[in-house]
Parts: C-alpha cells; sequence; structure tokens
C-alpha cells in the first residue's frame, strides 16, 4: 500500500468509476485499476461491487474507505505542516571557490531569504577537493567546483561514483588581476618570465586531484616573489595597497572592480582553461533554498562574463 494508491481509491468512490478516477487524477487508467487490485489482494476484501452504474462499495469497502481518507487527511496535513515550517525556516550549507560572483550569488540569497523567521546559513570558501569532501561527508548541500578543464574527465567519474550530480556553470580563462593604476595595468605580458619582478597573490588552499600537499597550480611562474592568502579580502586589500601586486582571476562583476579599483586584463601568456562546476547528490528535486540559490549563482555568472 502506499498513498498514491489510497488517492486512487478514494477518487473511485467519489467518481463511480475507474475510468473517472483516471481522468479526474490524470492518471492512467491501467495504473488505477492496478492500485485497486493491490489493495484488494494486500487485505484480502473486495472493496467494489461492479455494477452497469457504477463501481458500488461494499460494507467493508465502506470501512476500509473511510479509514483511507482519515490517513489522506492527516498526510495532508503533514505536508501543510512541513511546508509552512519550510517557509519560517530555511537552511542552506553552501562551499565556494574564491570567486566573487559566487559570494554576490550568496549574498543575493541572503538578501532573499532576509524575511524568512529562522536561517540557519554556512557559506565557506575553499579548493575543489575540500569542497568535495564537505558535500560527501560534513552535509554540505552544494558545492561549487573549479578545476582545469583538462581535469574534467577526473571530476566526472569522481563524482558519477558517488552519487553527485554535476551542473555546469562557468568556462573561462584565468585573467590578470592587478590595482588599476599599477605598473602591470598599463603592459601587455607576452612572457610570463616578465611578472618575475612583480609580486604574485594565490590562494594557499587550491589542490589538483591526486596532489600531496603544495598548492598544485600549473601555471605560476615564480616561486620566490609570493604571498598566500585564505579568503579574498585580504587579496582586495593588498591589491589596492600594492600596485605592484597581482593575481590570476575568474570573470568578476563590473561593480567589483569599481569597488576595489582593480582591472581585469587578459593576459596571452596565460591561457589555462578552467570551468566552474555546481556538484550536490543525486537525489531528486532540490530544496526550495538550494534551488534559489542555484537560479542566483546561473545569473551571477552570466551577468559577470557578458
Amino acid at each position: 500500500m502506499n498513498i498514491t494508491e489510497l488517492r486512487y481509491l478514494v477518487a473511485i468512490m467519489e467518481c463511480g468509476s475507474v475510468s473517472a478516477a483516471a481522468k479526474r487524477l490524470y492518471a492512467a487508467q491501467p495504473n488505477v485499476s492496478k492500485a485497486l487490485k493491490n489493495l484488494e489482494e494486500e487485505y484480502h476484501l473486495r472493496i467494489f461491487e461492479r455494477s452497469s452504474t457504477g463501481m458500488i462499495p461494499t460494507e467493508q469497502g465502506r470501512h476500509f474507505i473511510e479509514q483511507a481518507e482519515r490517513v489522506l487527511r492527516e498526510v495532508d496535513r503533514l505536508d501543510r505542516s512541513v511546508q509552512e515550517e519550510q517557509e519560517r525556516c530555511a537552511e542552506l550549507r553552501v562551499m565556494i571557490p574564491h570567486a566573487t560572483y559566487a559570494s554576490y550569488a550568496a549574498v543575493d540569497y541572503l538578501e532573499q531569504a532576509a524575511s524568512i523567521e529562522r536561517l540557519h546559513i554556512h557559506i565557506r570558501e575553499g579548493g575543489s577537493m575540500e569542497a568535495l569532501d564537505h558535500v560527501l561527508r560534513q552535509g554540505y548541500h552544494l558545492a561549487l567546483l573549479r578545476y582545469a578543464v583538462e581535469d574534467d574527465e577526473h571530476y566526472t567519474h569522481y563524482c558519477a561514483r558517488r552519487g553527485l550530480k554535476m551542473e555546469p556553470i562557468m568556462d573561462f580563462e584565468y585573467s590578470l588581476l592587478t590595482n588599476r593604476d599599477g605598473p602591470l595595468a598599463r603592459k601587455a605580458i607576452r612572457d610570463l618570465s616578465e611578472l618575475d619582478k612583480y609580486m604574485e597573490i594565490l590562494h594557499d588552499d587550491f589542490q589538483l586531484p591526486g596532489e600531496e600537499g603544495g598548492d598544485g597550480v600549473r601555471w605560476h611562474v615564480n616561486p620566490e616573489r609570493r604571498i598566500h592568502v585564505y579568503e579574498r579580502c585580504s587579496q582586495f586589500s593588498i591589491l589596492q595597497r600594492l600596485p605592484t601586486a597581482y593575481m590570476w582571476a575568474s570573470p568578476m562583476p563590473r561593480r567589483a572592480l569599481e569597488q576595489y579599483h582593480l582591472v581585469l586584463k587578459k593576459c596571452p601568456a596565460q591561457r589555462q582553461q578552467m570551468r566552474d562546476v555546481l556538484v550536490y547528490p543525486d537525489k531528486g528535486r532540490l530544496r526550495p533554498e538550494e534551488q534559489a540559490f542555484v537560479d542566483l549563482l546561473h545569473k551571477e555568472a552570466a551577468s559577470t562574463v557578458k
């Protein structure tokens, strides 16, 4: 027995026939007939008598249907209660890379959810391997992975084996991010060695698949002049105060560049192809708060790469 079978049963009684019940519920008639047969066999009773005027419940059938109606009322009450609770409380745990557009999407979601009575939101930044661990072992709902396109096969197989769904967000090439008034803002970099005298900022929690320690980034060129940071506020402060500093960055919203007085430049010497992919457990439909964040993430990504 399941709830759908009980709904079919009550509809048969109210409509007087299997065909009319199927039409009301937008169900296939064979499915409604099979549900009735299943219930009669499971409980060893005859629920309806078939007549030329329609389906007439037996005495046992009438009592059974009354009980089914009580069960359905309780189920509907539970559904309403859960829905009302969801409207009062939002819970969301998200892992994102050090990507400004993703953090903007998170703030957009918080603005959208501000009127909800109870909020339990966790937004954490980190590398792809850490993000996968949080989704698989620490109860996070969503993770935005960032990896080199050449590693796509590794991540695709990894996620498939662990029941994670992948949703593409953005493909891009890293650009050079620097102070708008700094020397690099006016300089075309044709060879990465030209950056040796400048200070590179990098996130120290970026790790490629299979790496044992180290940042694992393939295109850094000057190990003697680096600043390691672990969150984006530090990087923006350094870029504002240190005109000779730079970092490799994904596309950024224009309003962020204006706010921090930065410029994002294409660099012919650095053509690393990158990919941002959202992953989450493949368990059917996303919850409303998860879907809301995903929609905002797509919106921010689309407006950023215009």
